[in-house]
């Protein structure tokens, strides 16, 4: 695996977790939405007036970016979204994205602290949430902290020995029905991937077949909404996912490094996907199959035929989010 795969790799970790992602393993940056505000809304809703949708908007702006208001601007959108239009709810919804993207790297930082982390960890169990471990502590600051946290849109994770926040996309969930079909299907694809991570120091962490059906679901929404406000994200994203793809990870790369054999799961796993959707008119599936025939050819050994199939049509200087 080259040097600068590597490197990219350890970028993006570090970007994921102070979110400047997905993130992740992610480079999910904070999207301007300008392509979505300059549209004005299409639909019209007896029951939602442009001008008390106005307000609602502008009241939920002026509660977004007070010092320590995300907790309040998210309860405030709750309990509002279903009366305004469906063009601000996705400017809010988005907005409150970018100022949890943007709020992220303090709230690492508060907790990166040695102290504080010495105190998590004391009382952290695995696969904790913020709940739990607040449930378990007797400092009322460090629950306080907790609290403030997973208020603020972020769950809890174990990574390299460290406890970190990162966004929390499920709390998303419950305005999908609200926004328009392109920022729902993206709240989905951000969903999967901060439930479950793909990768944790070094190595994936999800089967082959994971893989693929996600990368497949982001190439998805590339086809679909090519002028979507985070179709950039997902480009990320699925760049990413090319790399899982096509050379693994450090720690779980896709041949070996003592035998150079492709690792026996990936190859049933990719065959098994392939097989499932020969139908599905997939780029990434396409070139999948055009890989699978080259290794196949080389008795599934990383050759320098495989090396230059791979230099050619997966260079990784293409796909690497630096």
């Amino acid at each position: 695996m080259t040097s600068s795969f590597q490197s990219a790799k350890r970028t993006g970790m570090r970007t994921f977790i102070t979110a400047t992602a997905i993130l992740m393993l992610l480079q999910t940056a904070v999207a301007p939405l300008s392509g979505v505000a300059a549209a004005a809304s299409s639909s019209t809703n007896t029951k939602v007036t442009t001008a008390s949708s106005t307000t609602i908007y502008k009241t939920f702006q002026s509660m977004l970016y007070k010092k320590n208001g995300l907790p309040a601007a998210d309860t405030y959108l709750e309990s509002h979204i279903k009366k305004v239009t469906k063009h601000h709810a996705t400017l809010m919804v988005l907005q409150l994205e970018n100022a949890r993207l943007k709020a992220l790297s303090a709230m690492t930082d508060r907790l990166l602290v040695p102290n504080v982390q010495d105190k998590m960890i004391k009382a952290y169990k695995l696969n904790d949430s913020f709940t739990k471990l607040m449930e378990r502590t007797k400092d009322s600051r460090l629950r306080a902290l907790l609290q403030q946290a997973r208020d603020s849109g972020y769950r809890l994770v174990m990574l390299e020995g460290s406890l970190y926040p990162i966004m929390n996309y499920m709390a998303f969930q419950k305005y999908v029905s609200y926004v328009k079909p392109d920022i729902k299907q993206y709240i989905n694809i951000m969903a999967v991937e901060t439930s479950n991570l793909a990768a944790d120091d070094g190595a994936l962490v999800i089967g082959y077949q994971e893989i693929l059906n996600r990368a497949m679901n982001q190439e998805r929404f590339l086809n679909e909404y090519p002028k979507s406000n985070r179709v950039q994200q997902v480009k990320n994203l699925m760049n990413n996912y090319t790399l899982y793809t096509f050379y693994g990870l450090n720690n779980t790369p896709l041949f070996d490094y003592e035998t150079n054999k492709m690792t026996a799961n990936a190859q049933k796993g990719y065959k098994a996907v392939l097989q499932r959707n020969s139908s599905e008119d997939s780029a990434f599936l396409t070139k999948l199959k055009k890989f699978m025939d080259v290794v196949t050819e080389a008795q599934f050994e990383k050759t320098v035929a495989v090396e230059n199939w791979l230099e050619q049509n997966v260079p990784v200087s293409d796909y690497a989010n630096y």
